[in-house]
């Protein structure tokens, strides 16, 4: 799956060019020099030595990727996922997920490259061998180039990598597996290089560079021929950084923005992605929050069994767009436990996000879905279980002193699904039960939050723009860049998902960027989703957007 990067109307003039007996190669006509960037002054050049790479290889020169006839050749295809995220459950997904037909079509599109996902678990059999020889066998008689992209790594079952960065047998167990892939494909020339890991995401953008290096190193002692393709780190510090390996593609994910790119996906967080907002056009970018229902009623007395509290009538003000669930203690309370709750919008029962507080969140099973603790000071918010009016959980808010205050509340980023889309005058009502038998005269609120959206406006010109700090940093170091993923799904309203994509290509290809589209097929039990094919069946229009693209 596809995890948070930055992104990229003029097409290159390509031309295909077909190397005797290997894959396309693609001459844009121009030096790369000519692309349009900020910087105004020459790029200082990297100071690696050039790669000694045979001539039947793609290698890197500069800015560059030649092909076998010594021209540049610009990799641009589409992902193959191989059904990764099902291959614990279902071990034969990932040899039903594509056949020889499947790369001739892709070949008909005039795509030159797939990015082939692999899972460590298929090096447990050799199936993992038996699909990389399948794809390299229909490719070369395609004319296409095989990327092989560690998608998903040891121990993890999926791309989340909560195990990883804190087991060094895990690491070792990824470059012993590189060094043994590299070893059986080093003298494959339709291998055209390796993703080394899929979305790297460290506590510290040093552990991942640092594992960067290591994986290259090994690499480097049995196959001196192949390209690596080196992804920055998803987390603060995403910045690239150089490897000291003279054949390397930098490669960045981009499916900005969000909404658009996900809209109505319901496996990010613990409520769907919005699908309101459309490209090209104002997008929904974050949550900003306005004011509070002073007006709640508040507890300013103990409460020795669990008691049903009402908030009173909360009349939305002026100048605000949503409004969530606000649990808010402060002073003196001790500890105060919520749990069951109602809400009731002018006059008319509301359904509510984990009400009775029992669901985990699906990104975090330690914490509640849908709920966010923030205190400004000593405050401590919990899952707890100590207390429950029904079921096994509840909301906790702690303190030992008699300052400042915590609350619990259902605002997210870009989640707008917990709030209620409100206008001023609305009446809203908040019920529940609290159990409180410490307070000392604090005071604790069932109430509202009442926020706003932040809005920004996205077309063909932000796409460029959020890309250029990539295309900086490419041109002052003298290497060339991948888009490794990119794509949308359908859910965003009238022709979002085809109008980003045509825009997205056109850009990146305008910049002089690598690029695969996230990706071939979606399984057709699954509703549609980022696939060129869904099932069997082809996107006709997403499919000549391609063609357009990558055929003179």
């Amino acid at each position: 799956m596809p995890r948070l990067t930055r992104t990229l109307s003029l097409l290159l003039t390509l031309s295909l060019l077909l190397a005797s007996c290997g894959p396309q190669t693609v001459d844009n006509g121009q030096p790369t020099s000519d692309l349009r960037l900020s910087t105004s002054t020459p790029p200082p050049t990297s100071d690696l030595q050039p790669s000694t790479v045979p001539p039947s290889f793609l290698r890197v020169q500069g800015r560059n990727i030649l092909g076998p006839n010594g021209q540049p050749i610009f990799l641009r295809g589409v992902n193959m996922d191989t059904y990764y995220y099902s291959y614990v459950w279902d071990a034969s997904a990932p040899e039903t997920y594509a056949a020889q037909s499947d790369i001739e079509l892709l070949d008909s599109l005039g795509v030159n490259v797939i990015r082939l996902g692999l899972h460590w678990r298929y090096f447990e059999t050799d199936l993992g061998y038996r699909l990389i020889d399948s794809y390299l066998d229909w490719c070369k008689q395609a004319g296409i180039y095989v990327i092989l992209d560690m998608h998903v790594i040891p121990p993890e079952d999926d791309i989340f990598q909560y195990h990883f960065w804190n087991d060094p047998a895990a690491g070792q167990k990824l470059i012993t597996l590189w060094t043994e892939i590299a070893a059986r494909y080093a003298a494959s020339p339709v291998v055209a290089g390796y993703d080394l890991v899929n979305e790297p995401a460290p506590p510290a953008a040093d552990q991942w560079w640092q594992l960067a290096e290591r994986l290259a190193a090994a690499i480097r002692t049995v196959d001196a021929n192949h390209i690596l393709f080196v992804e920055n780190p998803l987390i603060e510090e995403s910045a690239f950084r150089l490897l000291p390996d003279p054949n390397v593609v930098y490669s960045f994910h981009d499916y900005e923005p969000f909404p658009v790119t996900h809209g109505g996906a319901e496996w990010v967080g613990d409520s769907p992605v919005p699908a309101d907002y459309a490209y090209p056009g104002p997008i929904l970018t974050s949550l900003t929050w306005v004011n509070w229902s002073q007006d709640a009623a508040s507890l300013d007395q103990p409460a020795a069994r669990w008691t049903y509290w009402d908030s009173g009538d909360l009349t939305v003000p002026p100048g605000v767009e949503f409004a969530t669930l606000k649990l808010a203690a402060d002073g003196s309370v001790g500890s105060v436990w919520f749990d069951d709750l109602e809400l009731d919008w002018n006059g008319a029962p509301q359904t509510l996000y984990n009400p009775d507080l029992e669901t985990p969140s699906a990104d975090d099973p330690s914490r509640p879905a849908n709920w966010f603790f923030w205190s400004d000071s000593g405050f401590r918010g919990e899952w707890s279980v100590e207390q429950a009016r029904s079921g096994s959980h509840s909301l906790k808010i702690s303190s030992d002193g008699d300052g400042g205050f915590g609350v619990w509340t259902q605002a997210e980023w870009i989640f707008t699904r917990p709030l209620f889309r409100v206008q001023a005058g609305d009446t809203l009502r908040v019920r529940g039960w609290l159990y409180a038998p410490e307070n000392d005269g604090g005071n604790i609120a069932l109430g509202l939050d009442y926020l706003n959206g932040e809005y920004e406006t996205w077309d063909r010109a932000r796409l460029m723009a959020e890309m250029q700090p990539f295309l900086e940093w490419g041109a002052a170091h003298n290497v060339p860049l991948q888009v490794g993923e990119f794509g949308a799904m359908p859910n965003a309203p009238a022709d979002s998902r085809w109008n980003w994509i045509a825009d997205k290509i056109s850009v990146m290809n305008e910049a002089g960027l690598h690029w695969a589209l996230w990706t071939y097929r979606d399984s057709d039990s699954e509703p549609p989703s980022f696939g060129l094919m869904h099932g069997s069946e082809l996107d006709s229009r997403l499919a000549e957007i391609l063609r357009r693209a990558l055929t003179p």
